[in-house]
């Protein structure tokens, strides 16, 4: 059986939630100021009609807030194509 690979920003998600003691991704939506349907879209990787998912630019710096992580490197994850990627990675 052929396995796809997690979501790109899924395991740090799930390491912050551990270290917030957030139990439910709707806990961890409102330490982070999202709703729970991106926090649950960010999770799985696209959103209820099975489409990618990609945050608004809001959803990202919400998130990168709540990760402590800055949001350009979020945005590289979640877009490896992006302008500065490969500088970015190189280092």
């Amino acid at each position: 059986m052929h396995r796809q690979p997690a979501p790109p920003l899924a395991h740090l998600i799930q390491a912050r939630m551990q270290e917030l003691g957030c139990a439910t991704p709707e806990e961890f939506a409102q330490e982070a100021d999202l709703s729970r349907i991106t926090v649950q879209s960010l999770l799985k990787g696209h959103d209820a009609m099975g489409l990618e998912y990609t945050p608004s630019l809001q959803a990202l710096v919400n998130l990168s807030h709540a990760l402590n992580r800055p949001a350009h490197e979020l945005l590289y994850l979640l877009r490896p194509d992006a302008l500065g990627c490969t500088v970015w990675n190189s280092n």
